[in-house]
């Protein structure tokens, strides 16, 4: 009888931080790019504007304001275009909302992700439900089609933006099974979303007076941990201006993906 490969340290823990790092995208709007098959990836994010393009001069790039959210104002038709860097190249990411539907407790939101990454074109479709309370939750069961990842409970939720600006942090946890080997481990993401205050950034739509939200994600397989987290800089009635991936294994911390705003137009 043949026996089954055993799964290593670092095969199992490679793939733990590829399925982080997509489940905290999707926690911040953003759909996992092509190169999430290895060792990091990334792509973007959602949300809305009042103006067609926002710019340093543009009042929605310069004031802070507040809403609900932080901030996700919803229209169908609203598209984002990002630079995308991520595995050593670097690319384009477009989002655009195709249909926003009234649900009971608030609305829910069909987002088209494109990215194009090393010469390669991927698509995906992703739904998420903006409630009234001003906070977002994802179904994580969207990712279950992901390479070796399936979620079987818990999901992540952009708290409201009075506990972000806060700085509370709000836990859940994710519980995944991850195919390495021929294998199924069964492990649980650990996350944590909190604000860390407000920063100026720069990106190529200009600069922004933004809010800076963390999401963090810890997985364990074999005795060893594995940490994804995502930095988005959310500039008031634009949204996700910029997002960072940094993964840590083994004590060491890299830098796996980086997305830019480029333009915003409004549907």
């Amino acid at each position: 009888m043949q026996k089954n490969t055993p799964v290593s340290g670092a095969g199992a823990v490679a793939t733990a931080i590829a399925a982080a790092a997509a489940l905290a995208l999707a926690g911040c709007g953003s759909s996992a790019s092509s190169s999430s098959s290895s060792s990091s990836g990334a792509s973007s994010s959602s949300s809305s504007s009042s103006s067609a393009t926002n710019s340093a001069t543009s009042p929605a790039a310069t004031s802070p304001g507040s809403s609900a959210s932080v901030p996700f104002p919803v229209a169908v038709g609203d598209t984002w275009t990002y630079n995308t860097t991520a595995g050593g190249e670097s690319g384009t990411t477009v989002n655009k909302m195709t249909a926003v539907t009234p649900v009971t407790g608030g609305q829910q939101v069909t987002m088209t992700n494109t990215d194009h990454l090393a010469g390669v074109n991927t698509s995906s479709t992703e739904t998420y439900i903006f409630h009234s309370d001003g906070s977002i939750s994802y179904p994580l069961g969207q990712l279950s089609a992901a390479s070796g990842v399936t979620v079987s409970s818990g999901g992540i939720v952009w708290p409201p933006a009075s506990v972000i600006d806060s700085g509370t942090p709000t836990q859940s946890d994710i519980k995944l099974s991850i195919k390495e080997a021929g294998q199924a481990i069964s492990t649980t993401a650990h996350v944590t979303v909190q604000g860390a205050g407000t920063a100026s950034v720069t990106v190529p739509a200009g600069t922004y007076q933004a809010t800076v939200v963390l999401i963090t994600e810890q997985i364990s397989i074999a005795g060893v941990t594995a940490t994804v987290q995502v930095k988005t800089w959310l500039a008031p009635n634009v949204g996700p201006v910029k997002d960072q991936v940094t993964t840590t294994d083994a004590g060491a911390s890299t830098v796996a993906a980086t997305e830019e705003l480029v333009s915003f137009t409004q549907g």
